[in-house]
């Protein structure tokens, strides 16, 4: 087994496809496919599948896969002290969570990430759906709940807390609630969005996801429940009253994949993130 293998593992991990890992790697799809079906033969376990997505890694392609990562650190990390006088590269960080947070929190603060940590090239995932560090479709996650998947393959902890408000436009003040669609009511503040609109009056559109919905909102098509650190800083919204309950709130959570914490780019990014949310719950 060689680095030059590996890179080759890297790509397919990250592209999905032999055409996208051929288009980072400048070569053609004809020989990503012959470099891996070779190391396949050296290795004599197959690295990669066809799934319901395209191609991805088998078991063992993922265990193989978070070693490559290593490995590719490592050579970054070698590169760097033999080019006297250049910039340290750090390599790449893929950082996930949903749209809502990565546009409405992230973003406002990614210039101090970017300060504080020159050579670092941070991929930022928007996705409504978890995506698996454990497959390597991320380095680092934020969720919105207290995690269930990982193991011990994962580091996860607990970063803060969103509390949540009540925001319309100001000419829609008095409108109906909008909220989601029914296979969403496990969300908590689905849940009180649901029952205040059974009260006060539902608008005929539902949601699956909060930035369509942040959307709607300043679209002036009526209430919601934002997060109140995005209501509050939009120009757009102003607070209305919530005379249905207590306002929800939502844990924020931090993943990690264990093998890659001691990195100094994944380092950065931890500590970036845990600013941000300390100035959030300040």
């Amino acid at each position: 087994m060689n680095w030059d293998d590996m890179q080759f593992l890297l790509a397919v991990a990250q592209a999905g496809s032999l055409k996208g890992a051929a288009r980072q790697l400048g070569v053609d799809k004809t020989t990503v496919s012959r470099r891996l079906r070779a190391m396949e033969r050296g290795l004599g376990q197959a690295v990669v599948e066809v799934n319901g997505t395209g191609l991805g890694l088998t078991t063992f392609g993922r265990s193989l896969h978070r070693h490559a990562e290593v490995m590719r650190d490592e050579m970054q990390a070698v590169n760097a002290l033999t080019q006297a006088g250049s910039e340290v590269q750090l390599g790449t960080v893929r950082l996930t969570s949903v749209p809502l947070v990565i546009n409405h929190i992230l973003l406002p603060a990614l210039t101090d990430m970017q300060a504080t940590s020159r050579g670092l090239q941070l991929e930022l995932i928007s996705e409504a759906r978890d995506l698996s560090l454990l497959r390597g479709e991320a380095d680092v996650a934020l969720r919105l709940a207290r995690p269930t998947e990982g193991g011990q393959s994962v580091l996860a902890r607990k970063l803060g807390e969103l509390e949540y408000a009540a925001y319309a436009s100001p000419r829609a003040m008095n409108g109906s609630w909008i909220g989601y669609e029914p296979r969403m009511q496990y969300l908590s503040h689905a849940e009180v969005i649901a029952k205040a609109a059974a009260i006060d009056g539902a608008c005929p559109v539902l949601v699956n996801d909060a930035e369509t919905l942040f959307q709607m909102v300043c679209a002036g098509h009526g209430r919601t429940l934002l997060p109140r650190i995005i209501g509050a800083s939009d120009a757009r919204l102003v607070e209305v009253p919530f005379a249905h309950g207590t306002l929800p709130k939502r844990e924020v959570w931090l993943m990690v994949r264990k093998e890659l914490r001691d990195l100094e780019r994944i380092r950065l990014v931890v500590a970036w993130l845990d600013r941000v949310f300390s100035d959030l719950s300040s």
